[in-house]
């Protein structure tokens, strides 16, 4: 069960989250959001959230797997009424996460480009952003209170809880990173890329990039002025903006 009450007594927010639609289960978030949307049930700022999400996808496609009652998992509707709305988007999920972590568990996470949530090279959240005529979908993933994970992700993913050795509230946590998500948005793009380095946990470092069927050995060094990622490939900078980097 997901308190809204308490959620909302920790809000600090002028829009986002301040409009949340509660399910206790549904397929996937975005999806559901979108069918809101367009039913013209949902705005810009809209929230839904679930208990159980049965058909959860992340990036290219991959399942999402979440916990009922413990996983954050939960989806956002953002009009893309800024030019770099696209750009800031990815960048500032990923910052908002860790910094609402560090902030109710005083854990330090970092990032891998372009938003993946890691505590000790294991994936904690991720987010998945689509674009739905004039508005962004953002899907949120967060492993919160999950003590088991399928043996096939069971060494690349771990929990709040498991990192704590104690539960955290759900709703707590949803709304610190909403507090600081709204903050980040109106940040210039040139600050939030140096926030987003500052986390990074493969800055500086050899990496492997790869986008389907084609595989790419550098030293990852950071971002350019549109968020998308560097790469030094034998001392020639490779400019990215989708993909997987692999550490």
């Amino acid at each position: 069960m997901f308190f809204i009450p308490l959620f909302l007594s920790n809000l600090r927010t002028q829009k986002i989250g301040r409009s949340i639609e509660y399910l206790k289960s549904t397929d996937s978030t975005n999806q559901t959001i979108f069918r809101f949307f367009k039913n013209q049930k949902m705005k810009d700022g809209n929230v839904l959230i679930t208990d159980e999400q049965k058909s959860g996808k992340g990036r290219r496609g991959n399942h999402w797997f979440s916990s009922s009652e413990k996983s954050l998992t939960f989806s956002l509707l953002i009009e893309n009424s800024d030019k770099l709305l696209n750009k800031k988007l990815p960048l500032v999920c990923g910052i908002a996460i860790v910094k609402a972590i560090k902030e109710i568990a005083d854990i330090d996470c970092n990032l891998k480009w372009p938003n993946d949530v890691l505590y000790d090279s294991r994936k904690i959240a991720g987010v998945l952003i689509e674009q739905k005529q004039n508005h962004f979908i953002v899907g949120i993933g967060i492993n919160v209170n999950n003590t088991k994970f399928p043996k096939s992700i069971e060494k690349k993913a771990s929990s709040l809880e498991l990192i704590l050795d104690y539960p955290i509230k759900r709703e707590v946590l949803l709304a610190k990173i909403f507090n600081h998500l709204e903050k980040l948005l109106s940040n210039d793009i040139k600050d939030i890329i140096i926030e987003w380095e500052s986390f990074c946990n493969h800055l500086g470092i050899s990496v492997k990039f790869h986008d389907f069927n084609d595989m790419v050995n550098g030293q990852f060094i950071g971002l350019n002025q549109n968020g998308d990622a560097k790469i030094d490939f034998n001392g020639e900078e490779m400019v990215i903006n989708s993909g997987i980097i692999e550490i």
